[in-house]
C-alpha cells in the first residue's frame, strides 16, 4: 500500500467514526450532573427579618473563623438549619442548590449556616463562588466543631435546631430533593 493510499484509507475511517461520534452512536458514561446552583444572592436581607436572621445574612457567602456554638447561640430565639459539607464532597454539591433556594424561601423564618469540615479554606473559599448563599459557613477543618453537634461522621449532615436552641432533628446524607429538605425544614425547624 503507497502512502497516499495508506493516508486516503485513514482519512476515510476517522471521518466515518467522527461522522457515528456526532450522531450520537454511543451513550454517554458520564454521572448525571447535580441541580443547577442559584447564580446570585440578595446582598441584604428582606425588610421583615428577625435581626438574628439579618446579622446572619450579613456574612453571607462567606467562610468564617467562629465556633459554631456561638454561632448557634447568636441565632438564639429563630429555628436554624446546620449543613455539614465539604468542597471535596460530590453529595455536598449536588444538594447544595437545595439549601440555596431554601434558604431564600425561608428567610424570614430559619436561620442557615453552613458548617465546612475537613476541608483547606482555600477550596471552601472556591466551592462558595460557584455555588453562593446567603449565609455564613464555619470553618471546621478537624470536624470538631461538627463532632460536637453530632456529626463530623459522614458528609453531608444537616442538624436542626428549635428556636430554643436545641436539637430537634440530624438528617445523615444528601437530601435527595428540594422537596424532602423543605419537608424537613417545616417539620424539624419550624415544628409544622
Amino acid at each position: 500500500m503507497t502512502a497516499a493510499a495508506a493516508l486516503g484509507f485513514v482519512l476515510i475511517v476517522g471521518g466515518a467514526l467522527a461522522f457515528v461520534g456526532l450522531r450520537g452512536g454511543h451513550r454517554s458514561l458520564a454521572v448525571p450532573t447535580a441541580p443547577r446552583a442559584t447564580p446570585a444572592v440578595p446582598p441584604r436581607p428582606s425588610a421583615g427579618v428577625p435581626r438574628q436572621i439579618a446579622a446572619n445574612i450579613a456574612e453571607a457567602n462567606r467562610v468564617i473563623e467562629a465556633p459554631v456554638t456561638a454561632k448557634l447561640a447568636e441565632l438564639r430565639g429563630v429555628p436554624v438549619v446546620v449543613n455539614q459539607w465539604a468542597s471535596w464532597c460530590p453529595n455536598c454539591k449536588a444538594e447544595f442548590p437545595f439549601f440555596q433556594r431554601e434558604s431564600q424561601r425561608y428567610e424570614r423564618e430559619v436561620a442557615f449556616l453552613g458548617l465546612d469540615a475537613q476541608d483547606q479554606r482555600p477550596d471552601a473559599v472556591a466551592f462558595l463562588r460557584k455555588f453562593p448563599v446567603n449565609y455564613p459557613s464555619v470553618f471546621d477543618q478537624s470536624a470538631q466543631q461538627a463532632a460536637s453537634l453530632g456529626g463530623g461522621q459522614g458528609w453531608p449532615t444537616t442538624f436542626f435546631i428549635d428556636r430554643r436552641g436545641r436539637e430537634t432533628f440530624v438528617h445523615e446524607g444528601a437530601y435527595p430533593s428540594e422537596a424532602l429538605l423543605d419537608q424537613d425544614i417545616r417539620r424539624y425547624a419550624l415544628g409544622a
